[in-house]
């Protein structure tokens, strides 16, 4: 392509670009601030449809479970369903173990573990003995 089929080709692009602009702003410019604001309205109204309309999370998940009898610690409610022996249940996962289902009536939910009452003994290493090792014949 020579030099002159060059600057006739950018000087057709650029007029193009010019009239097409020119063409928008003349047309099209008073109903563009119509177009953004119902852009804006659609956006706001599928944001507030979509927040009402995701299920929201039971309130009761991650909170900590122990039997209502003895109050022993069961572990941190993972969901609830229904069971057709045990009515409405609690799925609890007790420390380093798998899921439990335990009856709702059975469980009392509590914000934060309280701690054992009773202090528990730390492990110690056995002391090691004075007395020294026998000793091997020589053979």
């Amino acid at each position: 392509m020579d030099a002159l089929t060059l600057k006739v080709a950018l000087t057709i692009g650029l007029l193009m670009i010019l009239l097409s602009v020119w063409l928008i702003w003349k047309f099209f410019f008073p109903f563009l601030k119509y177009a953004i604001l119902l852009l804006l309205l659609v956006i706001a109204g599928s944001g507030f449809y979509i927040y009402r309309m995701i299920p929201r999370r039971n309130p009761a998940i991650g909170r900590h479970a122990y039997l209502s009898d003895s109050g022993k610690y069961l572990g941190v409610v993972e969901g609830s369903g229904e069971d057709n022996t045990r009515g409405e249940v609690w799925i609890v996962r007790p420390p380093g173990r798998y899921p439990v289902i335990y009856s709702k009536s059975r469980v009392v939910l509590k914000d934060k573990r309280e701690i054992d009452r009773e202090p528990r003994p730390s492990p110690t290493a056995p002391a090691p003995s004075q007395t020294p090792a026998p000793k091997k014949p020589r053979v």
